[in-house]
């Protein structure tokens, strides 16, 4: 859950929504309002309150309000921490070309997963490892995985963290957050539009920006320590405040992830069903009128 403190509206300081001054709330850093008169832009209806609206992103404080989900398109290359342009594109591009059908056969059935799927996310082989690319919330490559056939992953000197994006996603409708690459691949297989994360507590700041605005699931690990569980219901708390419907699932007792539950005779039906019977993902917002707290709930 996030706790947000809001203040009733006033002559003095208007919605910035609607431009009145009675009814509408507005949180003390000025990042979200709610306005029972304007449903137009807001992420989400608190009811009994009015439309939840995201006037500033938490993590880069650019005005949101009111932009539309955009389509992504995939760019070739991005500064690096040094200011040093780094032409990930091209190597990307190598990569693949240096990655023959054999090899995309064999790295498809060691994984469980097909080759389609590693295509989609531009995996390529640089003569001693299998790369995976991992670009920002606007889809510019910044960076490069490499999975040794032995199972070891590194990053490429120099690479930034970043998401697991493959070509061609839809811009809009339902999303599955996935962890790591192997998953992401596996959500294709079935059919579902996925996005990778690098891991369960990390880039959060680009999944919200690049999450905003659409349904998501949060496909989280059963990792020994919860850290799969804990991370995948972190990330759909801060999500709530972004998007329409978040959800969480995760694989059954004894399943590690998604690609296990893949090959452990997993259809795109019953990840439909295990979708379905979620729960929706709930906020908690804290009103403060008149002198005292108020907590109203949605989901």
């Amino acid at each position: 859950m996030i706790s947000e403190k809001m203040k009733r509206v006033n002559k003095n300081n208007p919605c910035p929504i609607c431009g009145k001054h009675d009814w509408c709330l507005v949180a003390q850093d000025k990042l979200a309002a709610i306005c029972p008169r304007t449903p137009d832009g807001s992420v989400k209806e608190i009811p009994g309150s009015g439309f939840l609206h995201i006037l500033r992103d938490r993590h880069d404080r650019h005005n949101r309000h009111k932009q539309g989900v955009r389509r992504r398109q995939l760019l070739k290359s991005a500064p690096t921490a040094s200011g040093e342009v780094k032409d990930y594109g091209r190597l990307v591009e190598s990569y693949k070309q240096r990655f023959s059908a054999d090899g995309q056969e064999y790295l498809a059935r060691y994984l469980g997963l097909s080759a389609r799927s590693l295509r989609m996310l531009n995996v390529g082989w640089d003569g001693k490892a299998f790369t995976f690319p991992m670009s920002n919330d606007f889809s510019q490559i910044i960076g490069i995985r490499r999975r040794f056939p032995n199972g070891q992953k590194v990053s490429l000197k120099g690479s930034k963290t970043g998401l697991f994006i493959p070509c061609d996603l839809p811009a809009g409708g339902l999303l599955l957050l996935c962890e790591g690459p192997s998953d992401t691949a596996a959500a294709l297989d079935l059919g579902f539009a996925a996005v990778g994360r690098p891991n369960s507590n990390s880039r959060t700041d680009m999944v919200l920006r690049f999450a905003k605005g659409r349904d998501i699931v949060v496909v989280g690990d059963n990792d020994k320590d919860d850290a799969g569980k804990k991370g995948a219901e972190k990330l759909a708390a801060k999500l709530a405040l972004h998007c329409p419907s978040v959800k969480t699932i995760f694989p059954p007792d004894g399943i590690k992830d998604l690609r296990q539950w893949l090959n452990s005779g997993l259809t795109p039906e019953l990840l439909q069903k295990a979708i379905s019977a979620s729960r929706p993902v709930g906020i908690k917002l804290r009103l403060k009128h008149l002198g005292t707290d108020t907590e109203t709930y949605n989901g």
